[in-house]
């Protein structure tokens, strides 16, 4: 029988640390098909909240709709599927012991980029995205844990010589074969692995044609949308150019399209942009307050909620198109908009900053509902509350009827 020109039966018999990372491949693999599970949730039903959801900063919803949760057209999460997967079979094919140094090499090159790619994903997570994902950080945790044990295996049968028989595996035919191999199923993952976080992107409304759910203004200020009778009526400051903002928007007005007769959404302006809010001290965001007169001038034409859903969807393009331009795609009169916007019309705006001021918004969006203040995202236990009250009044319906 011909003998494996990578055996070595020089190296000690040390185990443990690849049952270890069998055990570690096996967790992170199953956090990164529940951090896909997520990915694909977040962008197939905008109502959705996941467990580990928990405020603004600890939000691993935040991080799934991130663009930075995509790597060469593939999420990160079915990346780390495909590491874990791979990384397994390298630490049973290691605690075979039948060709130890070229498994422990091997492991250490793999592990150590799970580490450099755990310490990236981290500082974007931290300083880009602003937001951390428990899961993520579960899964950075199984690379350092595989990492420390491909060292332990490495050191085992002499770090040097482990480091350096991958590199003469590729001197072979196996070697290239497998090398291919990994390669040919990465380009397969991009290749082939379907795109549905940009098909729900597409399919996100900018501006719906008509409103089927009542809507008007509060008596003490504020557009709302939503029950005549709500079961719960939810606050909103907000910011049009503020990207959580308008992934609550999308979040928001979906619950309130399933659940017309027991939501009602109420929307105030509170642009981070200083030339409307004197509570900042620096620039932020140039265009929020501009785009909160567009929709004060629009609910003048009974068209607010339409231009809310533009402006969450156009806000980065209206500095470069003219009044008639943003009329014309909302509908408008033009005239009435240009006198609008050179009247008091937009004082709602300032009414609204002045009164998020006096309640001490810290951010955007904030939300305030039966008593109490959520900054950053939709409170998680939003949909689970209707749910039930809406199965609540089904119940009582058939009992009705029954009688």
């Amino acid at each position: 029988m011909k003998r494996s020109p990578f055996v070595d039966d020089d190296a000690p018999p040390l185990r443990w640390p690849w049952w270890l990372s069998v055990v570690a491949c096996a967790v992170g693999l199953t956090l990164s098909i529940l951090l896909e599970r997520i990915h694909i949730k977040i962008h197939s039903d905008p109502t959705f909240h996941s467990f580990c959801s928990v405020d603004r900063k600890v939000n691993c919803d935040i991080v799934a709709r991130s663009s930075y949760a995509v790597f060469l057209g593939v999420p990160i999460a079915v990346w780390g599927i495909f590491g874990y997967v791979v990384a397994g079979l390298v630490a049973v094919w290691g605690a075979r012991r039948r060709e130890p140094r070229l498994a422990a090499g091997c492991a250490l090159y793999l592990t150590s980029a799970f580490t450099f790619a755990s310490v990236g994903l981290g500082a974007v997570s931290a300083f880009l995205i602003s937001a951390v994902c428990i899961l993520c950080l579960a899964t950075y945790g199984v690379n350092v844990l595989l990492l420390l044990c491909a060292v332990v295996a490495a050191r085992n049968g002499g770090l040097r010589s482990s480091l350096a028989e991958p590199w003469r595996a590729l001197r072979t035919r196996r070697g290239v074969r497998w090398l291919l191999t990994l390669v040919a199923c990465a380009v397969l993952l991009i290749v082939a692995y379907p795109s549905y976080w940009k098909e729900a992107q597409s399919a996100e409304r900018s501006m719906p044609t008509e409103l089927n759910v009542p809507h008007g203004i509060e008596p003490g200020g504020g557009h709302f949308i939503g029950a005549d009778k709500p079961a719960v009526t939810l606050l909103e400051y907000s910011d049009y150019e503020c990207p959580y903002c308008r992934q609550a928007h999308i979040q928001l007005r979906a619950l309130v399209e399933r659940y017309p007769t027991l939501l009602r959404l109420v929307h105030r302006h509170y642009p981070l942009d200083i030339s409307c809010n004197s509570s900042l001290k620096a620039k932020m965001h140039e265009n929020a307050c501009f785009a909160a007169m567009i929709a004060e001038c629009a609910g003048e034409q009974d068209r607010f909620w339409q231009a809310d859903d533009y402006l969450f969807s156009e806000v980065r393009a209206i500095g470069s198109r003219s009044n008639a331009e943003i009329a014309r795609d909302l509908g408008l009169d033009p005239k009435a908009l240009e006198t609008c916007l050179r009247s008091d019309g937009p004082r709602a705006v300032a009414l609204d900053v002045d009164e998020g001021n006096r309640l001490n918004i810290q951010g955007t969006p904030t939300f305030f509902v039966e008593g109490q203040t959520y900054t950053g995202t939709v409170p998680s236990w939003l949909p689970g509350r209707l749910a039930r009250a809406a199965a609540a009044a089904d119940a009582g319906v058939k009992t009705d009827a029954a009688r």
